[in-house]
């Protein structure tokens, strides 16, 4: 008997599996929650609720539909996909380590990188992009919510 799986359901299914991926990885941040407070561990806990949420709403509307899919995905997607996670998986750990300015705009850099094959930007353009978006993310955290960023356990 042969199983048919959508691609619709593939994506659905990992958006929820990489939640529960990160929902456990986001349980190792060493920073405690308040209800007053509820500090930098709740951005990804909202961000994993989201994830998961919407993985279950495309599995759940992929299965209903009647409508026939084409391949989704060739080798090169694949290995751009396994890449980009890699890189997160690289991230979170830099974070814990080297902390939020040299982390993040290492992986805004990388992850331009790899999403940015076809258009052409000079070096100089994708650096601007990942120190202005760390600057504005950093702003808006520390300024705007008065929330704390990873400091880096070498710089502590």
């Amino acid at each position: 008997m042969k199983i048919a799986v959508k691609r619709d359901q593939f994506v659905g299914a990992f958006l929820i599996l990489i939640g529960g991926v990160y929902f456990a990885l986001a349980g190792k941040i060493d920073f405690p929650m308040a209800p007053d407070y509820p500090g930098p561990k709740a951005f990804p806990y909202i961000a994993i609720f989201g994830l998961i949420i919407c993985g279950l709403g495309i599995f759940i509307q992929s299965t209903v539909s009647k409508v026939p899919q084409k391949m989704f995905m060739v080798r090169d997607g694949w290995v751009d996909l396994i890449k980009s996670f890699l890189a997160l998986v690289v991230y979170v750990i830099g974070l814990k380590f080297l902390g939020y300015f040299i982390s993040t705009p290492v992986l805004l850099f990388v992850l331009s990188v790899f999403f940015g094959k076809k258009v052409k930007v000079k070096l100089v353009g994708r650096i601007l992009f990942a120190v202005l978006v760390t600057v504005a993310v950093y702003v808006f955290y520390v300024y705007g919510f008065g929330m704390k960023l990873p400091v880096g356990a070498l710089f502590q």
